[in-house]
């Protein structure tokens, strides 16, 4: 089951931000996207479509082309 992770970042500007990522067993991917909705809808395709560890870096490259 895929779960959401929440992490503060500064960026080079030294503006904070609240970056979300995805997290599975072992497998974390972090800082996606700062949109809290945009990750909830992919945390919900990939429980839903039950997306394996192996292809997620393919599937964050997909969801980062669509928004």
């Amino acid at each position: 089951m895929w779960t959401i992770t929440e992490k503060k970042y500064t960026n080079e500007e030294g503006i904070s931000y609240t970056g979300y990522g995805v997290s599975s067993g072992e497998c974390t991917v972090d800082d996606i996207t700062s949109s809290l909705p945009a990750i909830k809808r992919f945390v919900e395709a990939l429980n839903r479509y039950e997306a394996s560890q192996v292809h997620i870096e393919e599937l964050v490259e997909d969801f980062l082309a669509e928004i």
